[in-house]
């Protein structure tokens, strides 16, 4: 396993527009969804592999640039990246758990939700809701301890990338 990077949760704002929200959106719900069992918590992970796709290559160059202008010394080499679905009736939430990754990234993709919340503890162990907006992106290290909360009612739509 790679070692993490120390890099505490912060929020890069709109990284992503509003288009290509809805573009990654539309890709996916077009697509056979991934709901084999997930690692953290073996519920179905409802889950797409946009590694191979023109979109998902692009949203990697974003997240990846953005990360580099404000932590120039992390280099990112191998990366992993998909879209994420949850919602009361498929998978409602992720429970705590650390990354195999130097860096992850999480973007939100759209917000007509209930719930959902991505939590993280910080470096005092006290749980931190961190809100994101439409295209926004919340980057932390594989070390930093998360979850997602329960969706309540509607969607919730991420685009997720796990680098080493």
């Amino acid at each position: 396993m790679t070692p993490s990077a120390y890099l505490s949760p912060q929020v890069l704002p709109r990284v992503f527009s509003l288009a290509e929200c809805i573009e990654m959106i539309e890709f996916a719900e077009t697509k056979d969804w991934c709901i084999d069992r997930d690692s953290v918590d073996d519920h179905p992970a409802w889950e797409l592999n946009v590694l191979p796709h023109p979109l998902g290559k692009s949203a990697a160059a974003h997240l990846r640039q953005r990360l580099l202008e404000q932590r120039p010394e992390i280099q990112l080499k191998n990366y992993s990246i998909y879209i994420r679905k949850y919602g009361p009736a498929s998978r409602p939430s992720l429970a705590f758990h650390e990354d195999r990754s130097l860096v992850s990234f999480t973007a939100a993709l759209n917000d007509d939700y209930e719930g959902g919340a991505f939590i993280a503890i910080g470096d005092d162990n006290e749980e931190k809701c961190i809100p994101l907006s439409i295209g926004d992106a919340v980057v932390f290290g594989g070390n930093v301890l998360h979850a997602i909360r329960p969706v309540t009612t509607g969607t919730r739509y991420s685009i997720v990338m796990h680098c080493i």
